[in-house]
């Protein structure tokens, strides 16, 4: 009979090898760009997309999302520094996919808003995450619910001893 330890052993080498095959996959911006290049009918934004990098894809759609929204907001709702979020939306000012504004009467804060151009490609950025959400959904629901709930509690608990 194997030992138990034995079993855990290669249960922890399966985990671990599907979580790198999962965070591979999520970091691969080639997989954005190659979708989003074959979706994207602008020119403008065919050359400009070689520029940019996921975080700004990310950086976009939040500030899509979140009409006139301050860097502090952004940075606080990706969970990322207000010093990234300067400098990715200092570059999608530079490429005229957002602008900025600030209120005459407080010069110190900056609000953000996306142009036309931005507003385009945070549409088929926001297309290809629904693509992606659909499949990992059609997967969900071939588990049952008491099943994916002891898989959610392992993962959450296992990300905690990080």
């Amino acid at each position: 009979m194997p030992d138990m330890n034995d079993d855990l052993l290669q249960l922890k080498n399966r985990i671990e090898k599907s979580m790198y095959r999962i965070l591979i996959s999520e970091t691969d911006e080639d997989q954005d760009r190659l979708w989003l290049t074959e979706h994207i009918s602008d020119d403008r934004l065919k050359r400009l997309l070689p520029r940019l990098s996921v975080s700004s894809l990310h950086v976009l759609d939040v500030i899509n999302t979140h009409e006139g929204i301050k860097g502090a907001d952004i940075a606080r709702d990706m969970e990322i520094t207000k010093g990234a979020v300067s400098k990715i939306t200092r570059k999608l000012v530079d490429h005229g996919l957002i602008r900025k504004t600030q209120l005459p009467d407080n010069l110190k804060e900056i609000y953000f808003s996306v142009t036309p151009l931005g507003a385009e490609l945070a549409k088929l950025h926001r297309l290809f995450h629904q693509e992606k959400d659909q499949k990992a959904m059609e997967l969900l629901t071939s588990f049952d619910t008491a099943s994916l709930k002891i898989v959610a509690d392992f993962l959450e608990k296992l990300a905690s001893l990080r």
